[in-house]
């Protein structure tokens, strides 16, 4: 194997590549290595290199068909006749070759492409982590940590601008609506969680979705959220906080404060006669503990202020000093105890 310039290399390089088809097909020791070290050299194509070897094992992982003499030469025929001969032949020809390679390939092709093109992306923060991103129509969405978002490629967003949410995400909606007497399907957004669908056409709000915590919090502009298990719909205004309760019941408090609701976003919680146990809570969603008391009843404290949630460090020397312990740590169980 001769080292070449992986640093460009894109997914389409990585499956013409003679060297990774072999890797990909037969798993020998010597492959394995060559490839983990070109990927110690060049992590910034961890991403192109997992998505080729994907492709390629759908490809190669396809079971002998009986298929009529001819088959496969007359199936590519056709596809070759299809595209553009003066750009992609050589590629057709290599990708032929492999596939044939793999025996089943037109299932394998028509099968892959089916599920790339039909497929969800989804997009996730680790523990502490926030993003940024922007979705097909121009919609903002910044992901709180330990959050996820899946919506459906480019070709199906186009018929329904949907996305569902586990975690915590702030949306910025852009409103592609321009006959308010007639709103076409696609104009519509809608945003859901297991608990709670909220659907708008063009307007600023944030949705929580986290064990036992289900809440829609309107900035700006107008939203229905409906309860997924009862149906029960509400219609907010801004500043409105729609809360689905643990025993299911659904509510929605017009005095509530937005900058609480929101301040996740500046890594900040603003508190104000906040439960400490609500805050051990938020803690243990954005980094991934679990938090022992000494003393059940401290989770009922209540505390004005606001706490940094930038850091885990952060985060826990306030809880600490809150309730005038020590901590001890084992693994991702923190236990507070008693001074």
């Amino acid at each position: 194997m001769q080292a070449k310039n992986y640093q460009n290399y894109t997914v389409e390089s990585f499956i013409e590549d003679e060297d990774f088809i072999r890797y990909v097909k037969y798993q020998r020791p010597v492959d394995n290595l060559f490839w983990e070290e070109v990927m110690a050299l060049h992590p910034e194509k961890q991403t192109d290199f997992k998505n080729a070897e994907n492709q390629l094992g759908v490809i190669l992982s396809a079971q002998p068909l009986a298929m009529p003499a001819n088959f496969t030469d007359s199936l590519w025929n056709d596809i070759e006749n299809t595209l553009q001969k003066n750009k992609r032949r050589s590629k057709v020809i290599r990708l032929r070759n492999i596939w044939l390679s793999g025996a089943a390939a037109c299932l394998a092709f028509f099968g892959y492409g089916s599920w790339y093109f039909y497929s969800d992306i989804t997009i996730s923060t680790k523990f502490g982590e926030q993003k940024v991103l922007l979705l097909p129509d121009g919609s903002k969405v910044r992901l709180n940590a330990n959050s996820s978002i899946s919506y459906a490629r480019a070709f199906n967003w186009n018929d329904i601008r949907k996305v569902s949410v586990d975690g915590e995400a702030y949306f910025e909606v852009k409103h592609i609506n321009q006959d308010p007497t007639e709103v076409k399907a696609g104009e519509r957004f809608i945003a859901e969680s297991k608990a709670l669908s909220v659907e708008v056409l063009g307007t600023t709000f944030n949705l929580k979705a986290r064990p036992n915590l289900n809440q829609v919090t309107l900035i700006e502009g107008k939203v229905n959220v409906k309860a997924v298990g009862s149906g029960a719909n509400k219609v907010l205004k801004p500043g409105d906080l729609a809360v689905l309760n643990a025993n299911k019941t659904f509510e929605v408090d017009q005095k509530a404060a937005v900058a609480p609701q929101v301040a996740w976003t500046e890594h900040k919680l603003l508190m104000s006669q906040t439960r400490v146990g609500d805050i051990i809570s938020e803690f243990e969603n954005l980094y991934g503990y679990k938090i022992i008391l000494p003393d059940t009843a401290m989770a009922n404290k209540r505390i004005d202020g606001t706490i940094s949630t930038a850091s885990e460090e952060s985060m826990l020397f306030v809880i600490k000093n809150i309730l005038n312990v020590n901590v001890r740590q084992q693994g991702k169980t923190i236990y507070l105890e008693k001074r």
